[in-house]
């Protein structure tokens, strides 16, 4: 990316938290786009270059979950940070990732409930009455959910829907594959075209296939990140 392109990608990231949601699944196991690299490697080796280029957007840092393993670690701003959570994680089991998104999820839309909504549709805080920053949720995944994310993806978008006021683009969750499973490109195509059509629901989903970003670098994550920020610009003003 230019450094001229950086800092106007910078300059809109600022106003968004960026919460990251990892697959730690066994699959993630298998090889990644780059040789002798598994998608694991591949994964962690993006969000550390991350890391270091949120510094310059987010003086909060990144929050980083995985599926399966319940350590988390929120405001990391390093990529020393980031190589020494991935190695305290080992990839095993499914890919609960309806179930993850849920808890992700609703501590962040209580809190959005509870604020004073201010004529622009920017909320501020109840207690503090500090501006609460807009979200941008990736989830960085290799294979189709053990349990379908629809539904916590529903009640998201419908709970938004009745915040009337709340600036339409106050949240977005983007979907990253990494790996080449049609299944998985399949359930995500989905979440993205479908999902908001058949509900009349806010559309907050946006996918990215296996083709479209192979493989998975910090550089692809921030157009991804980007790209769907523009988009709902794009509805929010039609």
């Amino acid at each position: 990316m230019r450094s001229e392109t950086l800092e106007d990608a910078l300059e809109i990231l600022r106003k968004y938290d960026t919460v990251i949601l990892v697959d730690d699944s066994g699959s993630m196991t298998l090889p990644g786009s780059k040789k002798g690299r598994t998608r694991w490697n591949e994964a962690g080796e993006a969000l550390e270059t991350l890391a270091e280029a949120a510094q310059q957007y987010d003086g909060d840092g990144i929050d980083i979950y995985f599926l399966n393993n319940k350590t988390e670690s929120l405001n990391i701003k390093s990529s020393l940070e980031v190589r020494a959570l991935f190695a305290q994680v080992k990839p095993s089991g499914a890919t609960p990732t309806g179930e993850r998104l849920d808890q992700i999820l609703k501590p962040r839309l209580r809190i959005l409930e509870e604020a004073r909504i201010e004529p622009d549709g920017t909320p501020n805080d109840k207690e503090s009455g500090e501006e609460i920053k807009r979200c941008n949720l990736i989830v960085i995944t290799d294979g189709e959910a053990t349990d379908n994310p629809k539904y916590a993806i529903l009640d998201a978008a419908s709970r938004l829907k009745a915040m009337q006021n709340l600036c339409m683009i106050q949240l977005g969750i983007q979907f990253v594959q990494i790996g080449n499973d049609s299944r998985a490109t399949k359930a995500l195509k989905e979440l993205d075209d479908d999902l908001h059509k058949t509900r009349n629901i806010r559309d907050i989903v946006d996918t990215t296939p296996y083709s479209k970003l192979n493989p998975v670098t910090a550089d692809g994550l921030i157009k991804v990140l980007l790209g769907g920020i523009n988009r709902r610009i794009d509805e929010q003003t039609k």
